[in-house]
């Protein structure tokens, strides 16, 4: 029989292993910076969020479910807390959608640059933050805006 690697690549995100490697991969694309397996043990063992101490549902649905609590400019991981939690956070309050801690870069499934110039709109999708930071500071360099 011959090797199906999307079926192999089904089974091994259902895998304990897969299941880390996927957490992190999302983790990492949303801009948290910190000790990974470190954070993620203590994302499987916290039980309860550690603001309001409301017991943590597994899943991706309620307002009790497990976020990760970071900096949004810096990137830097601060706790385990519920949904309700971290959307009360003051600094996404400040931010609003942009989860980047820059102008005009927010997150949406990938990370997007727009930006008005001369009356036209140019809008830049990237999968890494750290690209599009340096497209929007060559940008900056090169045309002065």
């Amino acid at each position: 029989m011959p090797f199906d690697k999307k079926e192999y690549m089904k089974e091994y995100r259902q895998t304990p292993k897969g299941k880390k490697y996927n957490t992190i991969k999302n983790w990492k694309s949303r801009g948290l910076i910190s000790d990974y397996e470190k954070i993620y043990q203590r994302y499987l063992n916290t039980t309860n969020c550690d603001l309001c101490n409301i017991e943590l549902c597994q899943g991706n649905k309620g307002s009790n479910r497990k976020c990760m609590e970071h900096n949004h400019i810096t990137g830097e991981f601060r706790n385990v807390v519920c949904h309700s939690c971290n959307i009360n956070k003051s600094d996404m309050k400040k931010q609003s959608n942009n989860k980047s801690g820059y102008k005009n870069i927010y997150y949406d499934k990938e990370w997007v640059y727009k930006k008005t110039f001369k009356g036209k709109t140019i809008t830049i999708r990237r999968k890494n933050k750290i690209d599009i930071l340096c497209i929007k500071f060559a940008a900056i360099i090169l045309y002065r805006y």
